[in-house]
Protein backbone atom coordinates (compact mmCIF):
# COMPACT_ATOMS: atom_id res chain seq x y z
CA UNK A 1 0.00 0.00 0.00
CA UNK A 2 1.07 3.38 -1.10
CA UNK A 3 1.39 5.84 2.02
CA UNK A 4 2.26 8.91 0.20
CA UNK A 5 -0.62 11.57 -0.08
CA UNK A 6 -2.66 11.08 -3.04
CA UNK A 7 -3.52 14.06 -4.58
CA UNK A 8 -6.16 15.20 -7.42
CA UNK A 9 -4.16 15.58 -10.50
CA UNK A 10 -5.25 18.17 -13.77
CA UNK A 11 -3.12 17.99 -16.52
CA UNK A 12 -0.57 16.50 -15.02
CA UNK A 13 -0.81 18.59 -12.07
CA UNK A 14 -1.26 18.12 -8.47
CA UNK A 15 -3.76 21.57 -8.98
CA UNK A 16 -5.15 23.87 -11.78
CA UNK A 17 -3.18 26.68 -12.61
CA UNK A 18 -4.85 29.98 -13.35
CA UNK A 19 -3.27 32.95 -15.61
CA UNK A 20 -1.69 35.18 -13.79
CA UNK A 21 0.50 37.98 -15.46
CA UNK A 22 1.99 40.51 -12.36
CA UNK A 23 5.48 41.99 -11.95
CA UNK A 24 6.72 40.35 -8.16
CA UNK A 25 9.94 40.68 -6.20
CA UNK A 26 11.96 37.78 -6.22
CA UNK A 27 14.45 37.32 -3.07
CA UNK A 28 17.18 34.63 -2.90
CA UNK A 29 19.88 35.22 -0.38
CA UNK A 30 20.73 38.74 -1.36
CA UNK A 31 19.94 38.41 -4.79
CA UNK A 32 16.87 40.51 -5.27
CA UNK A 33 14.60 40.84 -8.92
CA UNK A 34 11.66 41.65 -10.50
CA UNK A 35 9.92 38.79 -12.11
CA UNK A 36 6.52 38.04 -13.69
CA UNK A 37 4.42 35.04 -12.66
CA UNK A 38 3.15 33.96 -15.72
CA UNK A 39 0.22 31.66 -14.13
CA UNK A 40 -0.02 30.29 -10.65
CA UNK A 41 -1.89 27.83 -8.27
CA UNK A 42 -2.19 26.94 -4.57
CA UNK A 43 0.60 25.19 -4.50
CA UNK A 44 3.04 26.79 -7.05
CA UNK A 45 3.23 29.41 -10.18
CA UNK A 46 5.71 29.68 -13.42
CA UNK A 47 7.66 32.31 -13.41
CA UNK A 48 9.53 34.59 -16.31
CA UNK A 49 13.03 36.16 -15.85
CA UNK A 50 16.74 36.26 -16.79
CA UNK A 51 18.64 35.03 -13.85
CA UNK A 52 20.50 31.83 -12.74
CA UNK A 53 18.49 29.89 -10.54
CA UNK A 54 18.78 26.00 -10.29
CA UNK A 55 16.29 22.90 -9.34
CA UNK A 56 15.45 22.65 -5.06
CA UNK A 57 16.98 26.56 -5.13
CA UNK A 58 15.12 28.11 -2.15
CA UNK A 59 13.57 31.94 -2.65
CA UNK A 60 10.79 34.13 -1.88
CA UNK A 61 8.04 36.63 -3.75
CA UNK A 62 6.44 38.83 -2.44
CA UNK A 63 3.62 38.65 -4.27
CA UNK A 64 1.53 42.21 -3.79
CA UNK A 65 0.51 43.07 -0.29
CA UNK A 66 0.81 39.21 1.02
CA UNK A 67 4.01 38.14 3.73
CA UNK A 68 7.01 36.94 1.11
CA UNK A 69 5.91 33.22 0.16
CA UNK A 70 8.76 30.60 0.64
CA UNK A 71 9.15 28.86 -2.31
CA UNK A 72 11.82 26.11 -4.00
CA UNK A 73 12.27 25.45 -8.12
CA UNK A 74 10.93 22.84 -9.14
CA UNK A 75 12.51 22.85 -13.14
CA UNK A 76 13.98 25.58 -15.28
CA UNK A 77 14.13 26.22 -19.03
CA UNK A 78 16.26 28.62 -19.88
CA UNK A 79 14.15 32.08 -19.05
CA UNK A 80 11.24 30.09 -17.13
CA UNK A 81 11.16 28.47 -13.75
CA UNK A 82 7.87 26.50 -11.94
CA UNK A 83 8.43 26.70 -8.15
CA UNK A 84 6.87 24.91 -5.56
CA UNK A 85 5.25 26.93 -2.67
CA UNK A 86 6.41 25.48 0.94
CA UNK A 87 3.09 26.60 2.39
CA UNK A 88 -0.03 26.15 -0.27
CA UNK A 89 -1.68 29.91 -0.25
CA UNK A 90 -4.84 30.10 1.25
CA UNK A 91 -8.06 29.20 -1.28
CA UNK A 92 -9.35 32.43 -0.09
CA UNK A 93 -6.67 34.36 -0.44
CA UNK A 94 -5.58 32.88 -3.74
CA UNK A 95 -9.18 33.61 -5.07
CA UNK A 96 -8.66 37.18 -4.02
CA UNK A 97 -5.37 37.52 -5.72
CA UNK A 98 -6.25 35.68 -8.56
CA UNK A 99 -9.59 37.95 -9.47
CA UNK A 100 -7.89 41.14 -9.23
CA UNK A 101 -5.01 40.77 -11.88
Amino acid sequence: MNSEPQFQQTSGRRADRRRYRADVQFRAGTRRANVQVQDISELGARISGVFLVREDDRFYLKIGSLEPIEARVAWVTDFEFGCEFLRPLNPVIFDAITRSA
